[in-house]
């Protein structure tokens, strides 16, 4: 008779599994503040985002998290020069200098 098949030790060293929504991937978080910076790494911790509902954890190193995306803003004055000069074009009555 072969033992029942059950979650194995192995998996919680080897997969992220999110505590919030059960997702499975997730992406590293900024370290904030201390205990983050430099105690985290002597327990062999990193601090982790869930990819579907952003729930921060600590999970070992051993587990692969993705790299964080850096995503850039338009600056805002560009943007708003733009809406202001179509504002004004389309105004009934304004002059345009």
């Amino acid at each position: 008779m072969t033992p029942p098949i059950g979650p194995s030790w192995s998996r919680f060293f080897e997969e992220f599994h999110c505590r919030g929504c059960g997702g499975q991937e997730a992406y590293r978080s900024r370290a904030r503040g201390f205990f983050e910076r430099y105690v985290l790494p002597l327990l062999l911790l990193q601090a982790v985002r869930c990819e579907r509902c952003y729930h921060r954890s600590y999970v070992l190193r051993t587990i692969p998290a993705l790299e964080r995306v850096q995503v850039r803003k338009q600056s805002q004055s560009h943007a708003g020069d733009s809406r202001s000069v179509a504002r004004s074009e389309s105004e009934p009555g304004s002059r345009v200098a």
